[in-house]
């Protein structure tokens, strides 16, 4: 990997969950292959003159540049705001899948959601931080609600 980085702003849970998958390592080195690695490379371009290298933030993740002998992270080390909405998108569509996945076995869970919803944030490595639960609920209510009406309209045509 390289040293060179770029910082994404993500809110608690998606940057603990997006550390822990990739190796659990600040700054993060992407997983060789992966569509977020692909991503980064397509976004990253040579640093405007005149602009500073930006310096990380205290709700941000560093994540390294991958190497390519077509993209060397020496020469593409910028990355826009629209690439970073891009990655971060991406990287939010990736948590969405896995709640998704982890979650919709159990069907309508009540009273066991809580259990179950902790016990997938300790598998991905999210502490709570008083925020963290509530929001994967609501992700996952709304995943939910958005299967539901569709299988509801595939069910029942007009």
């Amino acid at each position: 990997m390289s040293e060179y980085c770029v910082y994404l702003k993500m809110p608690s849970y998606l940057r603990q969950w997006f550390i822990h998958r990739h190796g659990g390592s600040n700054p993060v080195n992407l997983i060789r292959g992966s569509i977020e690695s692909k991503l980064l490379q397509r976004a990253t371009v040579p640093q405007p003159e005149g602009v500073l290298p930006p310096r990380q933030q205290e709700d941000e993740v560093a994540v390294c540049i991958p190497y390519s002998k077509s993209h060397d992270p020496r020469t593409y080390n910028y990355i826009t705001e629209t690439g970073k909405r891009a990655l971060v998108g991406r990287i939010k569509d990736d948590f969405d899948l896995d709640v998704w996945d982890f979650l919709q076995d159990f069907g309508k869970i009540g009273k066991q959601q809580k259990d179950l919803i902790y016990l997938f944030m300790e598998q991905r490595g999210i502490r709570e931080d008083g925020t963290c639960w509530d929001t994967i609920a609501k992700i996952y209510q709304r995943l939910r609600n958005i299967y539901l009406t569709k299988n509801r309209k595939k069910n029942h045509p007009t």
